[in-house]
């Protein structure tokens, strides 16, 4: 089992608050662009569509998005060659922003996806169906937080966070959560 699991939000606000490093370019077109990208401390960095296209064709990982949200920017941010998180940021919310208030898509290099998602359906409380593109989902009825998803032949596990547990299941259900490309 993947360390991520169970810790959700946690690994989140954690590397966005304490871990350095963030690939990616700094671009300004597309419908998130602004004058003056905005970099926080924690190495989570605000960008462009485009800029976010760039820096997703640029690892050997796939990264996953919900695609453009109406009234939100881009963060991205690189804690290590494994994990990458985007946030769609809302109001006046900075780069490296500590509050779990923002739709997350999390992508983490795991090579059997499908059955990590698969064993972990079989515990107490575990919940597995599919989405769109063959995708294995998984959930803990229990305690849903977020939504985990992963593709046939993918190496990478996607966990969708976002502040309504129903609104991060009908994201994943709808097929929305894509790999940038």
């Amino acid at each position: 089992m993947q360390k991520h699991f169970g810790r959700g939000l946690a690994v989140v606000v954690l590397a966005l608050a304490l871990l350095p490093g963030c690939a990616g370019s700094n671009g300004d077109s597309g419908p998130h662009a602004s004058s003056a990208v905005e970099v926080s401390p924690s190495g989570a960095e605000v960008i462009s569509t485009a800029s976010l296209r760039e820096a997703a064709a640029e690892g050997a990982t796939p990264v996953y998005w919900a695609g453009a949200q109406a009234g939100t920017k881009l963060e991205l941010s690189r804690p290590s060659k494994d994990r990458t998180y985007v946030r769609y940021l809302t109001s006046d919310a900075k780069a490296g922003d500590h509050r779990a208030s923002f739709l997350t898509v999390s992508t983490y290099a795991q090579p059997k996806a499908v059955a990590a998602l698969r064993r972990q359906g079989k515990r107490p409380g575990g919940a597995i169906s599919l989405a769109p593109g063959n995708a294995t989902v998984y959930y803990d009825r229990t305690d849903p937080r977020s939504v985990y998803l992963a593709y046939p032949g993918v190496p990478v596990e996607i966990e969708v966070y976002d502040p309504s547990f129903k609104r991060a299941l009908r994201l994943v259900n709808s097929g929305q959560i894509v790999a940038l490309g």
